[in-house]
């Protein structure tokens, strides 16, 4: 009991300390408003002073301190100087987490592709992937392949004989990533069900126009003739 009463007091008399402290400084801070008030109001009522708040009343420029042109050089020069010294002292850690070049194997045919644009973190453009696959390198017979590219249309590349997809539906790079990958597994699956269905079907490649158009060469019978030279 004597302990439960000593307790109370005690925290009865901390609590009323803070109390008194709380006021003192919120006096303290009514009276320094109240002088810095009457000093403004001195200094306004005077003739031969001017308003302090007024812009009017600014000194003239004596060119004596650096313009805003000059600050924000100075402000260039600083960012320049910081990269540089990231170049010098940062950059050069990245060797402890240099890899050995390993060129893919036969499994790894898929090819992905992605821009950073730098210093934009939340750029728009930034999450989309493309992807690119040889088709000699797909798993599929000719009969099966003729229908895998009847499905992909217009992706596919017959200079190149690759297929190109993109994506960006989704804000993270690695769901595009995924989604890619989900889609090309599906429309293989697809292409290996009843192929010969389809075998007679020709492939639309109007998209490829230009690029598989022959190249008109002048002809050799049109060449202007050689002349020998003359001999003196």
């Amino acid at each position: 009991m004597l302990r439960s009463i000593s307790r109370t007091s005690f925290g009865m008399t901390a609590s009323a300390q803070k109390q008194t402290a709380v006021r003192t400084l919120m006096a303290s801070a009514v009276s320094s408003d109240r002088a810095r008030s009457k000093a403004f109001g001195a200094v306004r009522s005077s003739g031969n002073s001017k308003d302090m708040m007024d812009i009017t009343n600014l000194e003239d420029f004596q060119f004596d301190d650096s313009a805003t042109v000059g600050y924000d050089r100075l402000e260039a020069q600083r960012e320049v100087r910081k990269y540089l010294r990231i170049t010098k002292y940062e950059l050069p850690k990245l060797k402890a987490f240099v890899k050995p070049f390993q060129a893919p194997t036969n499994t790894q045919i898929l090819r992905f592709r992605t821009t950073t644009y730098i210093g934009e973190a939340n750029h728009p453009a930034a999450p989309k992937v493309v992807m690119t696959v040889d088709t000699k390198s797909l798993p599929l017979t000719n009969a099966e392949l003729h229908k895998f590219l009847l499905l992909v249309g217009s992706r596919y590349d017959p200079v190149k004989e690759e297929i190109k997809m993109s994506c960006e539906k989704f804000q993270d790079r690695s769901q595009n990533f995924k989604w890619l990958s989900d889609t090309l597994d599906k429309l293989i699956n697809e292409a290996k069900k009843e192929p010969e269905s389809v075998s007679d079907v020709p492939l639309d490649l109007r998209h490829a126009a230009k690029s598989i158009k022959p190249k008109v060469r002048f002809p050799k019978e049109w060449n202007r003739p050689v002349v020998a030279n003359k001999t003196a």
